[in-house]
């Protein structure tokens, strides 16, 4: 069978993305929840944090967090606590967010990720400087900073892109892109990332699985423009997201849907501004199930190598998609053209 040639596959595309605001729009995702009002509050401080950049402060930050978890269950359902981080450098390794707990990282105070292999579990998988799992009402806010030091994973630097440090002799993981992710919610409910930035990871920054009503909102996400691999904000096989008000300029993938264990559906991503050296807006690669009602509106899209993409080649199914509003300026050709790209 004869392929059409790439030129009128683009074309199409462009005319599917002119016509799809005026077809049946997905019903929209659930309203947002209250932002977590303040409640109680533990600073990591109060349990030995020093707060220097220097010192590892996990065994403290985890302590208030297990103390903030344990006020949260025996309040009233649903009712959140706070771990405060005051101004300063909380280095740490692996740390595991509860139910209940909201990260108040405080403006001026950033929390640093350990760039060493024994700061995280032995499982790549929770290879995270911070993780939640099937956790109930989480979150992240506060004005500062989580830092994954992604500029130290590189082994030499190179404008078209980075070499990277792999932790692949471990056996954890294979290829060249072992390497710690920065936030990861694997399997949670009610999740709520707000007023919050997230910077330099050293793989993917974001990372969303199998969750249900995630709301990332006004958050600003910067990783090196010549580092591979680290996406903005990736969701997996999750329900009910709503992504508005984000500048996210990175050197991987900015918003990249994928379906891996099982379908996407409901996502709503809008008024962001993206600037990427890959794809600003993906569904794909790993396209196993269905999406089905992504909305994406009112972007902005710099500079960046490839506005929109579809990369299905799972046997996944593709419906109820809608692309408005989306302005794209584009700074390179296209390149893997297997993919429908804009």
């Amino acid at each position: 069978m004869a392929v059409p040639p790439p030129s009128l596959l683009r074309s199409a595309l462009r005319l599917l993305v002119y016509l799809l605001p005026f077809a049946q729009w997905p019903r929209p995702p659930p309203p947002p929840p209250p932002v977590p009002g303040p409640g109680a509050s533990f600073s990591v401080r109060d349990f030995g944090a020093a707060g220097d950049g220097c010192r590892y402060d996990t065994a403290a930050i985890q302590d208030a967090i297990d103390a903030c978890h344990a006020h949260a269950a025996a309040a009233a359902a649903g009712c959140t606590c706070r771990v405060a981080f005051p101004p300063g450098r909380y280095l740490t390794a692996t740390v595991r967010l509860k139910s209940g707990v909201v990260l108040d990282i405080q403006s001026g105070a950033t929390v640093l990720g350990g760039t060493e292999i024994g700061n995280y579990p032995r499982e790549a998988d929770r290879w995270y400087v911070i993780l939640a799992e099937g956790a109930r009402d989480v979150g992240i806010t506060g004005g500062g900073a989580v830092d994954g030091q992604g500029l130290e994973f590189v082994r030499r630097f190179d404008e078209r892109k980075n070499v990277m440090v792999s932790w692949n002799k471990t056996g954890a993981c294979l290829g060249d892109e072992c390497r710690p992710r920065l936030v990861g919610f694997v399997g949670c409910t009610n999740v709520h990332v707000w007023n919050v930035s997230l910077n330099q990871p050293a793989y993917w920054c974001l990372h969303i699985v199998r969750c249900v009503n995630t709301f990332i909102h006004d958050v600003s996400i910067y990783g090196d423009f010549n580092t591979p691999n680290n996406d903005g904000i990736d969701i997996d096989d999750s329900n009910h997201t709503v992504i508005t008000r984000c500048k996210i300029d990175t050197g991987d993938d900015a918003i990249c849907p994928k379906t891996y264990t099982g379908p996407l559906y409901n996502l709503t991503a809008t008024d962001c501004w993206i600037r990427t050296k890959s794809s600003a807006i993906k569904l794909g690669s790993a396209s196993w199930f269905d999406f089905r009602g992504l909305v994406f509106d009112n972007i902005t899209i710099v500079e960046s190598h490839r506005g929109l993409g579809m990369q299905i080649r799972d046997g996944g199914n593709v419906n109820d998609i809608t692309f408005s509003n989306i302005k794209i300026s584009t700074r390179f050709q296209g390149w893997a053209a297997e993919k429908s790209e804009i």
